[in-house]
């Protein structure tokens, strides 16, 4: 009985833990959609909301929260390009660790740096497709292939600054605040 009580308390937490992390997901993209400059830092930060799921629980869980979080943001969200780029980017802290394994530092980099040009390309040619807005395609007519390439070279390496961020947040998470999560049981 102690044990059936103890993992009903587990999961609950668990949802709980999950649903916390997908709505202050949501919010914050939300309130990022006011300020331009956060379209990009935006599902950043959100993405760094998964480490405490992904830590405390696992990648299914991870995974979820993830999912909840895109889809309240997608149908909420007023700004669709930071939306996109949390669909497209937002889960990156989940599957970092499993690219971290390839053994060359080179290799590794270059996977992480295909990843993320990739899944801009991706996310750009659909909002293209999906949201036709005049004034979406006239800025990228208006700033020219060069300057979408530096668009495109500059996002890629802040996404492997990021990248490099996701290790010592996670180091901070576990020191720091999780020591102070007396609810989680562990």
């Amino acid at each position: 009985m102690a044990d059936k009580r103890s993992s009903s308390r587990r999961k609950s937490i668990r949802v709980a833990y999950c649903g916390m992390a997908a709505g202050l997901s949501a919010v914050l993209m939300l309130l990022g959609g006011v300020i331009p400059a956060a379209t990009y830092a935006v599902p950043m930060l959100c993405g760094l909301l998964l480490l405490p799921v992904l830590l405390e629980f696992d990648a299914r869980a991870a995974w979820s929260t993830y999912a909840a979080a895109a889809l309240i943001v997608l149908m909420l969200g007023f700004d669709k390009e930071a939306a996109f780029f949390y669909i497209f980017l937002g889960y990156y802290p989940i599957i970092k660790w499993k690219l971290d394994r390839i053994p060359s530092r080179l290799r590794r980099t270059a996977a992480k740096a295909l990843l993320f040009a990739a899944a801009l390309a991706v996310m750009y040619g659909l909002l293209a497709l999906l949201f036709p807005v005049a004034a979406f395609m006239r800025e990228f007519r208006e700033m020219g292939g060069l300057m979408t390439a530096a668009f495109a070279v500059l996002y890629i390496l802040c996404m492997l600054a990021y990248d490099r961020l996701l290790l010592p947040m996670a180091m901070i998470y576990m020191n720091r605040v999780r020591p102070r999560l007396k609810f989680l049981n562990r």
